[in-house]
């Protein structure tokens, strides 16, 4: 079912079992697997189906470190959250992520790959990709063989990508036809009102930016916000916890992380079609797969690295095969103009370099970029540092919520794992007879101001992170806040580390082992 707070009348109070705040990849997980349950739920979203500037502008942040445009363009105030935007990458961490390592200060998870193995596998599904493995399997589903690299060093493997990522496609539907679950949209959570000693949350109170309001009372709550709105909640709760809620060592917000990421070099090669062979992009049984070469475990204990990736970005000038894609979907549309002419025209003047990529894809199963420049791009894990947080501004939103401020900080340890990676590619693409990487000058140059070369992704990590200390913790190894009993965080808040992946696999695996605990824990 699906109802809309600012419809509602004045001050009505729900009841469930169980209370989701959010929609997007982890607030849809727990919802689908809630659908066939005994257990009511209700998904309390911010937004409606479509996107409304009022409603985004809610996520307005203050910045105060570095650049971090993933602040506000990474994240979507709509039903779906970033799932109606992102690409749909899926790759899951590495078994390293998960351990404690000495050059990493506070890494180390309560948890090891082996216990979210069995999870990864079901997020595969809940996006529709396959259940292969990311390198050996793929290599043989795809007919390839991945160049002659050592493997000691470096790990050639594929990250999938869904082929539905607007996630509430998939699983609306089921949602709004079910009696056991209510979407509420337009609900905005203004407040968390905790009793028994403050050690329960007992409602939340929701308002529509119309002034509606309601209470939501529920057994259990899960926050499926993503790392800087969780902060900001449970920060911005205080009348009761004068520290926040979760907040009684001082560790909501901090570790904020993301992926810092940066173009580092150019690949130049007498070769260029067996470059393209090797490193762009894969497509079979309509899914797609994109080549990561990643430092290896033992190659990040010997450097005493980050765990670090590379991709290929193929630069084409002029674009033919794009400016038949433009005529296409011009003709399609019935907008035919002077823009559309000079595309068809120089589309018919150079026939190859629409031919061949459209060849290479039916014949083949891979990209082809014709004359491309391969740029070289680096993903980063951060490294955990207390530091880098989300704070509360002194400004207030449209509901009168102090906004979040955001400060981003990274440490020397990322530059050295950059410097040190790109002399290990070098050498290996060089042997490898692939290629000679030609790297920036910033990357080696001490005076240059590196930070400026690296962005975000988009990927909010960290705020709530996992400990079995509630001294060096917010939730524990089950997602549970360690002070509130029946208060969870399903999102990558909660992630100690960052690894170099794509944290939506990660989320959706955590939130699924989430849910079969929950469905116990309600069952009683």
């Amino acid at each position: 079912m699906i109802i809309d707070l600012a419809t509602l009348g004045d001050t009505p109070e729900l009841s469930c079992d169980l209370c989701v705040v959010g929609s997007g990849a982890a607030g849809l997980a727990i919802a689908s697997e809630m659908l066939h349950s005994s257990v009511k739920t209700i998904i309390v979203e911010s937004g409606s189906l479509e996107q409304e500037p009022a409603t985004q502008a809610l996520y307005d942040v203050d910045i105060s470190g570095l650049p971090h445009p993933g602040s506000t363009q990474g994240r979507f105030r709509v039903c779906g959250g970033s799932t109606t935007q992102w690409g749909g990458q899926a790759l899951p961490l590495m078994p390293i992520d998960f351990e404690r390592r000495d050059w990493v200060p506070h890494s180390g998870w309560p948890l090891s790959w082996n216990d979210l193995a069995p999870y990864y596998a079901r997020a595969a599904q809940f996006l529709l990709v396959d259940s292969l493995n990311y390198d050996t399997d793929l290599l043989a589903h795809l007919r390839t063989r991945a160049p002659s690299l050592d493997a000691q060093r470096i790990w050639y493997h594929f990250s999938k990508w869904s082929p539905k990522p607007n996630l509430r496609e998939l699983y609306l539907r089921e949602i709004g036809d079910s009696d056991r679950c209510t979407l509420l949209l337009h609900a905005n959570v203004t407040g968390i009102v905790l009793e028994n000693e403050l050690r329960q949350v007992n409602k939340i109170a929701v308002r529509s930016l119309q002034g509606r309001t309601a209470l939501v009372r529920a057994r259990i709550f899960i926050l499926c916000v993503g790392g800087i709105e969780t902060a900001r909640l449970l920060l911005s709760n205080n009348e009761q916890q004068p520290t926040g809620i979760g907040n009684e060592h001082d560790m909501v917000g901090r570790f904020f992380q993301d992926h810092p990421s940066a173009m580092v070099g150019l690949l130049k090669t007498p070769h260029p079609a067996r470059a393209q062979k090797l490193l762009n992009v894969f497509h079979k049984g309509g899914l797609k797969y994109s080549v990561r070469c990643t430092a290896t475990p033992k190659l990040q204990r010997e450097r005493q690295i980050l765990n670090i990736s590379m991709g290929t970005t193929f630069v084409e000038a002029n674009s033919v095969l794009q400016d038949v894609k433009d005529v296409y979907a011009s003709v399609r549309r019935a907008h035919f103009n002077g823009v559309t002419a000079r595309k068809m025209l120089r589309a018919a003047s150079r026939p190859t370099g629409s031919i061949l990529p459209i060849w290479h894809y039916l014949a083949y199963g891979r990209s082809f970029a014709p004359g491309a420049r391969m740029r070289i791009g680096f993903t980063s894990e951060q490294e955990p540092n207390p530091e880098s947080r989300v704070l509360l501004s002194d400004k207030t939103d449209a509901l009168g919520i102090r906004r979040s401020n955001v400060r981003w900080q990274l440490t020397g340890q990322t530059l050295r794992t950059m410097r040190e990676y790109a002399k290990v590619l070098q050498e290996e693409f060089d042997r490898a007879g692939i290629g000679e990487i030609e790297l920036d000058e910033w990357i080696h140059d001490d005076s240059a101001q590196w930070e400026n070369h690296v962005t975000d992704q988009f990927h909010h990590i960290g705020t709530a992170r996992m400990n079995s200390s509630p001294r060096l913790g917010v939730v524990d190894e089950n997602c549970r806040v360690h002070s509130t009993e029946n208060l969870y965080v399903g999102s990558s808040a909660v992630f100690p580390t960052s690894g170099h992946s794509n944290p939506t696999l990660t989320i959706i695996a955590l939130c699924l082992r989430l849910a079969d605990r929950l469905k116990i824990v309600l069952s009683r």
